[in-house]
C-alpha cells in the first residue's frame, strides 16, 4: 500500500511539472499580439523584395511607355497604377543634370524634377523606391537626397480636393542607365521603368 502511495504521488508530481513547462497555446498567442513594431516605421509593412530582377549591362532597358492622364490638372503619369511620376519625357526618358546646373544642397547626386501623383482612392501611405537595373547604380529623391519616398494621404501639396494627389520633389541620379521605380502600396507592388540620360557623378560631396 505504501508503495502504491509513492508511485501515484510521482505521477501526480510529474503532470503538475508538465503543465507548467508547456503554456497555454492562446497565452503565448496574446503576448506575441501584443509585441510592438520593432521600429515604429510607417513604411516597414511596404518594404517589400525588389519586384524586378537586374538585367544584363548590354541588355535593351525594358522601359514602361504607357501613359496616362486620369487629372487634367495635372501632366502625363508614366505607367497606369494608382500612383507615378510626372515629368518624364516620351519614350520613359528622364533627362537629368549635374548637381551644380540643379543648385542642391546635396551636391554629391544629379537630378531632375519628378512630381509624384497618387490616385484619391488610396487612403494608405504609398513608398517609392528605386535601383539601376542595368548596373549598380542607385537611386535617391529630394534634396537632402535620401534612399526612400513616402506619400502620405494629406501631406501632399494638390489643390484640387477631388483630384489625385501631388507631391512635388526630385529624382537623384549619379549615372546614366536603366532604371525602375518600385511603388508599394497597401495592396499591390509594381514597376515602373525608365531610362535615364546624364552625367556620371562623383559619390563625393563637393
Amino acid at each position: 500500500m505504501k508503495k502504491r502511495s509513492l508511485v501515484m504521488a510521482a505521477v501526480l508530481t510529474l503532470t503538475v511539472a508538465g503543465c507548467g513547462a508547456d503554456p497555454d497555446p492562446a497565452a503565448d498567442t496574446v503576448r506575441r499580439d501584443r509585441t510592438p513594431s520593432p521600429s515604429g516605421d510607417p513604411a516597414a509593412g511596404l518594404r517589400r523584395p525588389w519586384a524586378v530582377d537586374r538585367i544584363e549591362p548590354r541588355a535593351r532597358c525594358p522601359v514602361t511607355v504607357k501613359t496616362v492622364r486620369p487629372d487634367p490638372g495635372l501632366g502625363p503619369l508614366l505607367g497606369d497604377g494608382v500612383a507615378g511620376p510626372v515629368g518624364l519625357q516620351a519614350g520613359g526618358v528622364l533627362e537629368f543634370v549635374d548637381p551644380v546646373a540643379g543648385s542642391w544642397t546635396d551636391q554629391s547626386w544629379g537630378g531632375q524634377k519628378v512630381l509624384w501623383a497618387v490616385d484619391p482612392a488610396v487612403t494608405a501611405p504609398v513608398l517609392v523606391r528605386g535601383r539601376q537595373l542595368n548596373g549598380p547604380g542607385e537611386l535617391a529623391f529630394n534634396d537632402p537626397a535620401v534612399p526612400e519616398l513616402l506619400l502620405l494621404p494629406g501631406k501632399d501639396t494638390s489643390s484640387n480636393a477631388e483630384g489625385w494627389r501631388d507631391y512635388p520633389g526630385f529624382t537623384r541620379l549619379r549615372g546614366p542607365g536603366c532604371y525602375a521605380y518600385q511603388v508599394d502600396t497597401a495592396t499591390e507592388t509594381f514597376t515602373i521603368v525608365f531610362r535615364a540620360v546624364g552625367p556620371s557623378i562623383s559619390a563625393t560631396v563637393r
